[in-house]
């Protein structure tokens, strides 16, 4: 998601188009993990209050990147014009916003190596349980 938000603040021709089509991807992978993640990891009593605290991040992120840091920087880029309103015209205007999501996203993508390697022992033993109910299985049929 990084390097689609690196392609919008690089503004060549052609980057919105391929820029939103990489992070679009990206942000549909993260939604359709986000479900057998929040179960294989937390399991299914509470699974409902634990997956909407884990899709919390959608409005909560829109409205601290798109609604507060695109708005105070834009306005710092605009110029003022003669109406009483700001105007930004150019590739300029969004650069910072899209420096700083993909900062945000490489902060997320180590926080995810992280992740994956503090959970790496819960899916060794969920492996290991299943080999083990293979085993007694294929051995009772016998």
């Amino acid at each position: 998601m990084a390097v689609g938000y690196i392609l919008l603040a690089m503004a060549l021709p052609g980057s919105l188009y391929i820029g939103s089509i990489v992070v679009g991807i990206c942000y549909g992978v993260r939604l359709a993990i986000t479900v057998p993640t929040a179960s294989e990891l937390f399991g299914l009593k509470y699974y409902g209050l634990i997956y909407n605290i884990l899709i919390l991040n959608l409005p909560l992120g829109s409205f601290l990147f798109s609604g507060l840091l695109a708005g105070i920087l834009y306005d710092r880029e605009a110029t003022a014009t003669e109406g009483g309103g700001n105007t930004c015209v150019g590739g300029h205007c969004y650069r910072l916003v899209f420096i700083v999501m993909a900062a945000a996203c490489i902060v997320g993508f180590f926080l995810d190596i992280l992740l994956s390697i503090r959970t790496k022992n819960v899916y060794n033993k969920i492996s290991m349980s299943k080999k083990s109910k293979k085993s007694l299985g294929t051995s009772s049929s016998q």
